[in-house]
């Protein structure tokens, strides 16, 4: 690791502590990842645990061809799913993909089991993040069974705000399709009545919410 990814990882760890950083220095890699290339892929082994430093992940399954979007992984944090396979030899349940260009920090599954025992900070860490990524999937369960998809798009459409900092959004409905686990058809339906009832406004591939 470099001097310039030594600074980040400090920076954005810096609760770790001195001892456990310079072990994370040590053995960790930072790796960047363009928009949409996997973080983590479906069906594979646990190498890495990652760490979002800068950027954003999405956290998603793929069963029979369909997308379903759980949550998003923000700088400094985890993902919950990694932790499942810690103590054993599972195959990945699900991908991630960088949302947009992001730096991740990758620590070795073998230093990471080693660390949760050493330094209880980074056992803290875990636990913060399994509860935090815990909460998102019941919020996201929630909107599943309690909302009608008006809401959900809704909810969809303020998220992508939120980790973009900007309320026009360069999205097409096939992608809020995809991750919604639905049909682009249905979505421009429902874009449609949004844009009737003035919640949005539409201009080709961008949408601005009102």
């Amino acid at each position: 690791m470099d001097e310039f990814q030594s600074t980040i990882v400090s920076e954005c760890l810096s609760g770790l502590g001195k001892d456990l950083l310079q072990e994370i220095i040590t053995h960790g890699e930072v790796k960047a990842f363009d928009a949409d290339e996997y973080v983590i892929k479906q069906g594979q082994l646990l190498k890495h645990l990652p760490i979002v430093l800068e950027g954003m992940v999405k956290v998603f399954s793929e069963e029979d061809d369909y997308q379903f979007l759980l949550y998003y992984i923000h700088p400094g944090a985890t993902c919950i799913f990694s932790f499942a396979h810690f103590f054993g030899e599972k195959k990945m349940a699900f991908s991630g993909t960088a949302e947009k260009a992001s730096s991740v920090l990758l620590i070795p599954v073998h230093k990471a089991r080693e660390w949760m025992i050493k330094y209880p900070v980074f056992s803290g860490m875990i636990v913060k993040e399994y509860e935090r990524h815990y909460n998102d999937l019941l919020e996201t369960t929630k909107q599943i069974l309690c909302y009608n998809l008006e809401d959900r798009i809704l909810q969809y459409l303020q998220t992508k705000a939120s980790i973009t900092g900007n309320t026009l959004l360069a999205i097409s409905h096939a992608t809020i399709a995809t991750d919604l686990a639905t049909s682009r058809e249905v979505i421009s339906r429902v874009m449609k009545k949004l844009e009737r009832d003035k919640k949005v406004q539409q201009s080709g591939r961008k949408i601005q919410l009102l």
